[in-house]
Formats: C-alpha cells, sequence, structure tokens
C-alpha cells in the first residue's frame, strides 16, 4: 500500500538510532568519499576540518590527508549547493543538484546583494573575468582572484567577493580546486567536472527527495524541505513522487518516512560519538528536539550545531580540540557524566579521531 509501513510504534530513541545507522555512523560500509557523499546526497561543508571528520567518520579506513586529496583531485567537490552554504557533492550530482537548487539559494542571497549594490550586470561582468583568469586549468585563491576584480572596477571587499564567487558556483561557472597550502582554490567547472546526462525538473526532484530520506530517515516532509532549500511545495512534489519507494510512521502526531529496508535493521549496542560541528545528524533536519530529549534543556539551542557528544543518538554534551605540535588535546564537557558501561566506545571514538587525524589525542 502506498507510503504506508508495518511498522510496531516507533518513537524518538527509535528514530535517532535509524538515523545513526542511515547515516553510515554505526555501521560505515563506504570506502569512496564520493560514494558517501553521493548516497548522503549532500554534506554540509562551511566548516571544513569539521566536514572532512563528518565524512571520516562515515568511512572504513579513511584518513584527513586522504579526504584533502579527494578535493583535490575533484573525488568530491565543495560548492554553494542547496541552501547559502558550502556542500560537498559528488561530481556526477553537481550540475542537476545546482540546477535544481540555485534559484532559490540566489532569492536567499537577493537582499544582501541589493544592500551592496551587486546587479546582474555585475556578476555577468565577473563571471566573464573568471572563465578568462582561470582558462587552462589554472588554481586561483580568492587573493590572487580579487586584483583582477578591482582592476575591472569591480569593489571585493569580504561581502561583495564572497557573493560574486558564489554566484559564480551557483551558474556553474566555477568550483573548488585544491588547497594552496592553508588558501582554498576556485577551477572553472567545465575543464575538471566530467558532463553528464541532464535531468529534468521532476526527475531531479524525486532523486534528491529519494537520496534524502534514504540516507537520513526517518525524517519529516518539513526536515527534508528545510535541508534541501526548496519550497514546502516542491519539497512535497519530490515526495510523492516517489512515496511507492518510502514507508511512513506517525510518531507524536508527525509522520515520518524512511526506506523499507529501515525496518530491518533494529538498533540495540550501545554507541559514543564525537561529531563536529554542522553534522548532518544535527543539522539536517528542521527540528533538533528529538537529538536533544535527554539533555534536558540544558544545552543552548545553537549549542547542538557546534561539536558535541553523541550517546545512543542524544546530545548528551559538547567537545573542543586544541592542535598541538605533536597531538591534539580533547576537551569534553558532558552534561552528565558518562556511564562505565560507554567507556569503551567513548575510547573507540577517541582512537577513529586519532587514526583520521594521524595524531596521538589526549584528553584534558
Amino acid at each position: 500500500m502506498k507510503g504506508t509501513a508495518n511498522l510496531t510504534t516507533m518513537n524518538a530513541f527509535d528514530i535517532t538510532q535509524q538515523r545513526l545507522q542511515y547515516q553510515h555512523l554505526l555501521t560505515p560500509e563506504f570506502r569512496d568519499p564520493a560514494a558517501l557523499v553521493s548516497w548522503m546526497g549532500a554534506i554540509q561543508a562551511q566548516d571544513y576540518a569539521a566536514s572532512k571528520w563528518a565524512i571520516g567518520q562515515r568511512l572504513n579506513g579513511i584518513t584527513e590527508t586522504m579526504l584533502d586529496n579527494a578535493m583535490g583531485n575533484w573525488s568530491i567537490i565543495r560548492t554553494h549547493v542547496l541552501r547559502p552554504t558550502w556542500h560537498f557533492v559528488a561530481p556526477q550530482d553537481l550540475r542537476w543538484m545546482l540546477e535544481l537548487t540555485a534559484p532559490r539559494i540566489k532569492a536567499f542571497c537577493s537582499y544582501n546583494d541589493n544592500r551592496w549594490g551587486i546587479t546582474p550586470a555585475m556578476i555577468s561582468k565577473s563571471h566573464k573575468i573568471l572563465e578568462k583568469l582561470l582558462r587552462d586549468k589554472q588554481q586561483l585563491s580568492r587573493l590572487q582572484i580579487a586584483p583582477a576584480l578591482r582592476e575591472a572596477g569591480i569593489s571585493t571587499d569580504e561581502y561583495r567577493l564572497g557573493s560574486l564567487l558564489m554566484h559564480a558556483e551557483l551558474d556553474r561557472i566555477i568550483c573548488s580546486g585544491p588547497r594552496h597550502g592553508k588558501q582554498f582554490t576556485y577551477v572553472l567547472l567545465e575543464e575538471h567536472v566530467p558532463p553528464v546526462a541532464p535531468l529534468s525538473r521532476e526527475a531531479s526532484l524525486a532523486t534528491l527527495a529519494l537520496r534524502y530520506f534514504t540516507s537520513h530517515g526517518p525524517a519529516t516532509l518539513q526536515d527534508y524541505a528545510w535541508w534541501s532549500g526548496l519550497t514546502v511545495t516542491e519539497a512535497k512534489r519530490g515526495l510523492d513522487s516517489i512515496q511507492d519507494e518510502l514507508v511512513s510512521v506517525a510518531v507524536d502526531g508527525k509522520t515520518y518516512w524512511m526506506s523499507p529496508d529501515q525496518q530491518q535493521h533494529p538498533i540495540s549496542q550501545p554507541s559514543v560519538f564525537l561529531l563536529p560541528a554542522f553534522d548532518e545528524f544535527t543539522v539536517a533536519y528542521k527540528k533538533r528536539d528529538i537529538q536533544q530529549l535527554l539533555i534536558n534543556g540544558s544545552l543552548p539551542p545553537m549549542a547542538s550545531l557546534g561539536p558535541v557528544i553523541v550517546v545512543d543518538g542524544q546530545i548528551t554534551g559538547t567537545w573542543k580540540r586544541s592542535v598541538r605540535k605533536n597531538d591534539i588535546l580533547l576537551e569534553l564537557q558532558p552534561i552528565q557524566p558518562l556511564k562505565k558501561s560507554y567507556q569503551p566506545a567513548l575510547k573507540a571514538a577517541i582512537q577513529q579521531y586519532s587514526d583520521f587525524t594521524g595524531l596521538p589525542v589526549s584528553l584534558k
């Protein structure tokens, strides 16, 4: 029966466990960053170090250096898509996803563009300069691009430069390139990302919805609209078109959608994760109260978007790191003491982070 699940009653704990499972935190199965990113649809990436750890926790045998290389060889692309922020996407998904979501992102940015005098003519002029500047596979940073724009009479204060580069990303002129030292570079998209067959708008709406609900479910329509940046009407069009491929369950008066496979994976093992800022587990849902049930309101709402300690799917504290010359110092700030039975899971999480960064990790 379309869109109906033969599920036993789920509760908030069940929802978070399924999200951990299908976001590949509990049982990482992928080894290839591009395959994981494509499965997730996109992974938020404005904090570069944090986003690498978000990917690293969901892969087997990956290191931070390997992810730097993946971005440097365009196995994964860091660009503005879905919402007005950076995301990692797989190269084969880049064009159709931009075609679908770029108009909404531009609409979000129009107020500040008007405020700062960024006109369509200025955007078009900057596109032409970037195409000439980056021709023949040049890789240039913001610091290297800005003088050419200024010489053409285009102001490059921080907002204007960032906005013009974002418009060039949204219009599929440029995308991310390798880092030069600590500087991010830009390249021409057409010179580095192989073309793929385009998708119709209806196919794009369906594809993005299916990616989200199979990787982030159980989730609501409102969660999906928030994550995708689409209007609720368009998000619903996408969801309606794939309901035969999903199941739903009602929890506290809300309808949650997910893959039928999620019925087959009961979760019982204890888990502890040191999730980074803006991790998909916390940022990808409009309502984040489910992940905070056990903290009794002790954590400021926005703190849940920073680095958090997650125990059995619930946010139970925060953490921060200090990178030193020869090691990393972690400071854990739990809201409530971690039970002794969870210490092995915490130790495993710390070791995973050490293996990922390639540095010893100690606790403050």
